[in-house]
């Protein structure tokens, strides 16, 4: 029951995100900014956290690039290798699309304050739990 729910979860994010401005695109925007907020991040890294193929990747990140949201930058060890790391404006777009997404929540939700707060407390309860299983 629990997995299920979890691909349940999975599911209806992608939806909501759908009722965002641009659709699904912008949820794998989304994901890629969240990921990279506090990490800069290998093409490699990023295909397997986001579960797409890297030509997808490719053609998301140069979108990403030329919108100002990411940058690429090389690694000194190795100045053939390409990282990702978040911009000053990826980072404002992020935390939009995130309050966005948080409206557009407790709205279809119609949650009051006290719920909101009860049902973060359990996410985070959920997530930590998950943190903790793939270790």
């Amino acid at each position: 029951m629990l997995a299920e729910q979890i691909l349940s979860l999975n599911l209806i994010t992608r939806k909501l995100c759908k009722n965002c401005n641009n659709g699904l695109i912008i949820s794998q925007k989304m994901r890629l900014l969240y990921l990279v907020r506090n990490d800069v991040l290998s093409p490699r890294e990023l295909v397997g956290e986001l579960s797409i193929a890297k030509p997808n990747l490719t053609i998301l990140a140069r979108t990403m690039i030329s919108e100002g949201l990411i940058e690429k930058m090389r690694v000194e060890r190795d100045m053939r290798s390409v990282h990702y790391k978040i911009t000053d404006k990826g980072l404002e777009e992020l935390n939009r699309m995130i309050a966005e997404l948080d409206e557009s929540i407790v709205k279809q939700l119609q949650l009051n304050d006290k719920e909101v707060k009860k049902g973060e407390n359990k996410l985070e309860t959920a997530l930590n739990f998950l943190n903790g299983a793939e270790k």
